[in-house]
């Protein structure tokens, strides 16, 4: 094996690092760092070995020494003038707080996201958005767990200020998800009026998306903004919203059909409670036709209240 070390350059040994990462050989991996940083002739190629060794270090569990790690890294780094180490050395930044967060060092993961987010927001390039947006989002979860529900509100709303004109969709995921988190800060405090406003915003912006997980929480906005306006008494238009919903989404797959039986089924408890029987017995057909060899969870407890409605029917019928 040190035939092998001495006789081999800087980027064939590295080749070899990977190889045992890829094969989850990471102690064996980690073996090879000190003959890389020896090897290594340029910047770029020390940061690339450091970070390898701070994956192989996260794959065992070692947070002291993850941590460790990519304070090295940030320390030798945060000034050097070469983008591409510049770009990735704020992947350093976003996986030092992740390692907090997995500790629960609520405070530590906070403080790292703002060193990340304030040497890198001004920062324009596509490639940071993703890291960029998802520490924004992970920094309000952070605030949520060390302050209130509504000191995230702050938080969400700058990085949809920021990350809204976004052409990638990944990016345009965490902004819909923030507006939609705000929605259900507001829901916590009895703040309907904010919350719709909240989700009207979702559904407005993203209604015409072609990305799935939009999809999803456009049609979960409409779904939730029914449910506020029914906590307003604004029952009708409620109604009309979970209409537009099942019309919607009728024909969608996967996770969006959930959202059809949510409607469908949170549909039939206001008409229940309009005593609209006629309809809400329309709509438990419906429910039972559609989704009666679904194995999903919720659409199976679904599928089972509507039943009960249906045999509770038969049953003062019979008499």
């Amino acid at each position: 094996m040190s035939e092998f070390i001495q006789s081999n350059s800087f980027e064939s040994l590295y080749n070899e690092f990977n190889l045992r990462l890829q094969n989850q050989k990471f102690e064996d991996a980690l073996s090879l760092i000190p003959f890389l940083l020896e090897k290594a002739n340029k910047d770029i190629d020390t940061f690339y070995t450091l970070m390898g060794e701070a994956t192989a270090l996260t794959s065992l569990n070692k947070n002291y020494e993850v941590v460790e790690s990519y304070d090295d890294i940030i320390n030798r780094f945060k000034d050097s003038k070469d983008e591409t180490i510049l770009k990735f050395l704020a992947y350093a930044y976003f996986n030092k707080a992740l390692v907090y967060a997995k500790q629960k060092e609520f405070k530590k993961e906070l403080e790292t996201y703002n060193h990340l987010l304030e040497k890198y927001i001004t920062d324009t390039s596509e490639e940071l958005e993703i890291v960029l947006v998802k520490a924004y989002i992970n920094k309000a979860i952070c605030i949520g767990e060390l302050k209130e529900p509504k000191d995230t509100i702050l938080i969400y709303n700058e990085l949809i200020k920021n990350f809204e004109n976004s052409s990638d969709n990944h990016v345009l995921l965490q902004v819909a998800f923030a507006s939609c988190n705000i929605a259900s800060v507001h829901t916590q405090y009895d703040e309907n009026e904010k919350a719709i406003k909240a989700y009207d915003y979702v559904i407005s912006k993203f209604e015409n998306s072609s990305s799935k997980k939009i999809m999803e929480l456009v049609a979960k906005s409409l779904v939730n903004k029914a449910s506020r306006l029914k906590d307003l008494n604004k029952n009708v238009k409620a109604l009309e919203i979970y209409d537009e919903v099942i019309k919607r989404y009728e024909n969608c797959e996967d996770k969006i059909l959930n959202q059809v039986a949510l409607a469908l089924h949170n549909k039939s408890v206001l008409l229940s409670v309009l005593h609209r029987e006629d309809e809400l017995l329309k709509v438990c057909d419906v429910i039972i036709k559609r989704f009666s060899n679904s194995r999903d969870e919720m659409i199976v407890n679904i599928v089972a209240s509507a039943q009960v409605v249906k045999d509770k029917e038969r049953f003062n019928s019979s008499f």
